[in-house]
């Protein structure tokens, strides 16, 4: 719901501030005092087009500010575009510079001018010729039929249908592609496994086996060491062992005397050291050549794991994962036939449950359109428009689009079911029937929009709407229909139009005076709202020319009276 509207220094406004109430807002004044203004400002807020043209003598900038109380599909969509809540309010702000750019907020917050557009359609919708693009499309006529005949149900049915049977779709389309794929490779597949499966190596076993390495090269340089020891100590002739045995031999003949006693005695032990170092030798060595040819395994071992590496650019964990994958591709491909049988009668389940749900949603549509049709040629005449002739058509989808399925017998199905709709209208008889948009009068666009938020009723969400061109010729007893039927709609939305004929204005639950006021030698336009007696003078001079005929403002408080 709109709150407020501050316009400033647009065209002839220098600075209009209004305050709407929630139900029938009108504006009203003489020919020429600027009405639409406020309506063409109201559009710039909402991320219309702008140009500097249109910035007032009053200073360097327009600026236009919409103040709305927001439902939640207008919240969620603020919060998506990243603009920090306000409670329930949003606030649109639109300026434009003499020096030229177009800048605009939204709760203060900078924002794209296509998002301030995408926003303002969440939160008004504005009927006229020249605001009617939107409703004329078909898809949107079909929303509106199916809001009339509430197919909330039916129509998230197919549509949840529909979205299984692309996802079905595309996991057939996938599967044959995937089998497809991996029948070429097959062979190579087969190769670069049989190779892995040879080795088959472990995780963590090439750490493993370079521990093993670096601690069998480690003992390998033990052995060397072992080896050139043995060699001295008893390896050749002259060995340290050899010398000490044949000194202790010797020592028998040296003198029983106590210096030679000591001597004698660190003779023998040197030749008992060196013979327990010699078992110790060789003892280590025969170690040491038992797990020379373990080395030689690891380092063969190691080297094939490391090539494996280097060929497959991965590490052996990796390369092992990888081999895990192909032997299921391959069981992939064994089992395809199987799969892609499955598949195909989940797709037809699927497609099967689609053609009954878009079925059931058809007959409701067609029989929609008929009390559809029914109800708006009744409000139709009711407007003024006795000529006029509308019905809703039920159609087939045309061709097939990008997203659309086919179903048997030819069917094209969308996200929204198989039909499109479209409101054809006979505008004098004997004319034929065309669609709703290529209607050339916007007062005609506009009665049609009422007509349809009459049947409508309380149904869709409770947006500002804006009538634009309403009563336009409009004569008195069309006016009355009208104005009543306005009544109705405010009764469960806002409504905002401009009029001239004072039937609609006394039906209205805030009305405002749109006029002129002269200051410093230029005319600008001000906006008031109008109570009591201000009220009646401006419905008297709306039926007269003058506020102050006294039959005039007699005819002013009855009408006042019979529209409350």
């Amino acid at each position: 719901m709109l709150t407020r509207l501050l316009v400033k220094n647009f065209l002839l406004i220098r600075r209009a501030e209004l305050d709407f109430s929630p139900g029938l807002n009108v504006l009203t004044g003489e020919t020429g005092t600027g009405k639409s203004l406020l309506l063409d400002a109201l559009g710039l807020a909402l991320g219309g087009r702008g140009k500097s043209d249109w910035i007032g003598s009053g200073g360097d900038d327009l600026l236009v500010e919409a103040v709305f109380r927001a439902d939640r599909a207008a919240a969620r969509l603020a919060s998506s575009l990243g603009i920090a809540a306000a409670g329930e309010e949003l606030i649109l702000t639109r300026q434009i510079r003499r020096r030229g750019g177009s800048r605009c907020f939204v709760n203060g917050q900078r924002v794209l001018q296509r998002g301030l557009r995408r926003l303002g359609a969440q939160l008004v919708e504005i009927h006229g010729q020249r605001e009617e693009e939107r409703f004329r499309l078909p898809e949107v006529q079909r929303d509106l039929l199916d809001l009339f005949g509430d197919h909330r149900e039916a129509r998230r049915k197919v549509r949840d249908l529909y979205r299984e049977l692309r996802t079905q779709q595309e996991r057939v389309a996938e599967h044959d592609g995937r089998l497809k794929r991996l029948e070429s490779e097959e062979e190579w597949i087969r190769f670069q496994l049989g190779e892995i499966e040879q080795l088959r190596p472990e995780e963590g076993e090439l750490e493993a086996l370079r521990e093993r390495v670096r601690g069998g090269r480690r003992q390998r340089e033990s052995e060397e060491w072992l080896e050139l020891a043995e060699t001295l100590l008893n390896g050749r002739d002259g060995a340290v062992l050899e010398s000490a045995e044949t000194l202790d031999a010797r020592c028998s003949a040296l003198p029983d005397e106590p210096p030679w006693d000591a001597l004698r005695t660190e003779v023998h032990a040197l030749r008992s050291a060196a013979r327990d170092l010699h078992r110790s030798l060789q003892r280590l060595r025969r170690d040491a050549h038992e797990g020379a040819s373990d080395l030689h395994a690891a380092e063969e071992r190691l080297g094939q794991l490391e090539g494996l590496q280097r060929k497959h650019r991965k590490t052996v964990d990796e390369i092992i994962a990888v081999a895990g994958e192909m032997r299921t591709q391959l069981e992939e491909l064994e089992a395809g036939s199987a799969m892609r049988e499955e598949l195909e009668n989940k797709l037809g389940e699927c497609r099967r449950a689609l053609e009954r749900a878009a079925a059931r949603l058809r007959r409701l549509r067609e029989k929609a359109a008929d009390s559809l049709s029914t109800a708006l040629a009744r409000e139709i005449r009711g407007l003024g428009m006795k000529g006029c002739a509308l019905r809703v058509a039920v159609e087939p989808l045309p061709g097939s689009r990008e997203g659309n399925v086919a179903l048997s017998g030819g069917t094209i199905l969308g996200a929204k079911g198989s039909e499109r709709v479209r409101f054809l209208v006979q505008t004098n008889p004997g004319a034929g029937y065309h669609p709703l948009g290529e209607i050339a009068s916007g007062g005609e666009m506009a009665r049609m929009a009422l007509a349809l938020r009459v049947v409508l009723g309380d149904r869709g969400r409770s947006l500002l709407t804006v009538f634009d061109e309403i009563d336009a010729g409009l004569g008195a007893t069309a006016a009355r229909a009208v104005a009543r039927r306005l009544q109705g709609v405010a009764r469960h939305r806002q409504v905002l139009l401009v009029s001239h004929l004072p039937g609609i204005a006394a039906s209205a639950d805030r009305h405002f005076r749109i006029g002129k006021a002269e200051r410093a030698g230029r005319n600008w336009v001000e906006a008031r709202p109008v109570e009591g007696a201000a009220r009646v003078r401006e419905i008297a001079r709306m039926l007269s020319g003058d506020a102050g005929d006294r039959r005039a403002r007699e005819h002013a408080e009855a009408l006042l009276a019979g529209s409350g």
